[in-house]
């Protein structure tokens, strides 16, 4: 893995902390799978699942945006293994149904391809604040 594309990744990360989602478009391989594994609960189905090449992507973004406001998107590590690029982030959002905030760390997994994204794994490492923020009532 190059320096150059370790620094290009943690821009695309920064871009996207301040909102910023159209860069990382420019990186995407025409081939991308989009992998979002916070399925298993209907209350986060319009952003979940698997996703295929650059359309597929707006569509993922467009499902999170549904139903979510990112208010903190921290990357916290990224750790390269020849092509592959792991990431570990700290999320805050606001379900836009309920008003409820949820924090979660979520993982990134990246594999690039002639400097392109050819694969994206996102992972949560807990559910719950998620879904509690979903529901109308309690905390």
């Amino acid at each position: 893995m190059s320096q150059a594309n370790l620094e290009w990744l943690r821009t695309l990360y920064d871009r996207y902390a301040v909102g910023e989602t159209d860069p990382l478009f420019e990186r995407l391989a025409d081939d991308i799978e989009w992998v979002s594994s916070v399925s298993g609960s209907p209350a986060l189905g319009t952003f979940s699942g698997r996703f295929h090449g650059p359309e597929g992507v707006r569509c993922y973004f467009q499902g999170l945006a549904q139903d979510w406001r990112i208010t903190k998107h921290e990357m916290q590590e990224m750790v390269a293994d020849g092509d592959c690029i792991a990431v570990r982030n700290s999320v805050e959002a606001v379900n836009k149904h309920t008003g409820k905030k949820a924090e979660v760390t979520t993982r990134h997994r990246l594999v690039l391809r002639d400097g392109k994204i050819q694969r994206f794994e996102e992972h949560c490492d807990d559910l719950t604040p998620l879904e509690a923020a979903c529901r109308a009532t309690g905390p």
